[in-house]
């Protein structure tokens, strides 16, 4: 929701409450992730195999192979030519 809305993130982390913490690896980085209510998440079924496998045994994850990561599934934009 809000300016996040539309975006693809990887939850890095939860709290015992409501909130996750979530990062992009550019605007959220992996040392500052962007706590949010879980409520306001969309969760995908698709999942980084690579990336998963790093958070769960608990190695850390770098912003480089979050980005990494998060290519995959993001929709590449095209930009329309307009003959005049």
């Amino acid at each position: 929701m809000g300016r996040d809305k539309g975006r693809l993130y990887v939850v890095v982390g939860l709290s015992e409450s409501r909130y996750a913490y979530i990062a992009d690896g550019v605007t959220h980085r992996m040392s500052s992730p962007k706590r949010k209510n879980r409520a306001h998440l969309i969760v995908l079924e698709q999942v980084d195999e690579g990336a998963k496998s790093r958070l769960a045994s608990g190695l850390p994850l770098s912003d480089t192979q979050l980005v990494t990561a998060l290519r995959a599934y993001r929709p590449h934009e095209r930009k329309e030519e307009h003959a005049q």
